[in-house]
């Protein structure tokens, strides 16, 4: 994670020093350059030299990611990013997701339709065939997934939700409602989350979730949203609880029905309807913040206690 006490003065001095004493071999950029004053420089570099003018030492490499929040970072302190084989006299902004979030976060609703059907024409144009409020067979009682690895703790995270408020009786469908977004091709299923579904209910259910779900978004950041935004629907008594449900039922039937990871969106985390799905660098930085999301990889490991011969067996992409 990068420091938040790294200012746009610590990045303007750390170019400097790169302008002085050059790029070291090794930290060259490999798909973003830092456009300022039509020259180009690593982003990465430069931040992990700002920290050292800041706080004393090089930031490692390992401890902050590339990509999505070294150049949010950096567009966030004013700077411009540029993929690397761009005109950096035509700078082409990477996140629009941060850029345009802190511009309009006063003046434009999450709601907005827009939003959302601009969402689904980057999934055509990235994926193809994209088949939006999709419904799925899928029973809603935790007695319907007695077959699965994971009816257990469904069967918890259904108690513990039932408990929560006091609200037993929650569930009132026999099926589980539509989802957002289906991609057959790979199988894929994508959430849009609006403010609504960060609930204290919702947190309760994540906090349970196990290490071996795997899932494509952030789960501390849907945690810590959940905290941020406390959102409350009492209409009916037992929303919150029902919502909860429903999402936590989504994010484990890709294990269910032999699917992708589920993917979530959050509403707020770019000004969606400003992308354009004609726009080839746009479609890029859509495609870009589909790919950077946390998930977590099933590994194998068989184990012979005399063995010749070592083997590691990693099952899936």
């Amino acid at each position: 994670m990068i420091p938040k006490n790294i200012t746009k003065d610590n990045i303007l001095n750390a170019i400097k020093m790169i302008d002085k004493d050059g790029i070291p071999l090794g930290h060259e950029s490999k798909k973003f350059n830092l456009v300022h004053e039509v020259k180009i420089y690593p982003p990465k570099y430069v931040v992990a030299l700002a920290n050292k003018i800041s706080n004393g030492e090089m930031l490692e490499s390992s401890k902050f990611g590339g990509g999505l929040e070294t150049n949010g970072f950096l567009e966030r302190l004013g700077f411009t990013i540029t993929c690397k084989n761009a005109d950096p006299k035509k700078p082409i902004k990477y996140t629009v997701i941060i850029a345009t979030q802190a511009n309009h976060q006063k003046s434009h609703d999450e709601r907005c339709p827009n939003g959302k059907q601009t969402v689904e024409k980057m999934l055509i144009k990235i994926y193809g065939t994209v088949m939006p409020n999709h419904k799925f067979e899928s029973g809603v009682h935790p007695k319907d997934f007695i077959k699965s690895d994971y009816h257990q703790t469904l069967k918890d995270i259904f108690t513990s939700l039932q408990g929560y408020r006091g609200h037993d009786n929650f569930v009132r469908t026999l099926e589980l409602p539509k989802i957002d977004f289906y991609i057959p091709n790979p199988g894929l299923i994508i959430e849009f989350d609006e403010s609504q579904h960060f609930t204290s209910c919702r947190k309760e259910a994540l906090l349970q979730y196990p290490d071996s779900l795997r899932i494509g978004f952030d789960l501390n950041k849907w945690i810590d949203l959940c905290n941020k935004i406390s959102s409350k629907d009492n209409n009916p008594p037992f929303r919150d609880e029902q919502q909860a449900w429903y999402d936590t039922l989504r994010d484990f039937l890709p294990t269910i029905k032999q699917l992708q990871p589920t993917i979530r969106l959050y509403s707020k985390d770019c000004h969606w309807c400003s992308l354009n799905p004609e726009n080839e660098s746009d479609v890029h930085k859509f495609s870009m913040y589909l790919n950077d999301r946390k998930s977590s990889t099933e590994i194998e490991i068989i184990e012979d206690p005399h063995p010749t011969l070592a083997r590691i067996v990693i099952a899936g992409n």
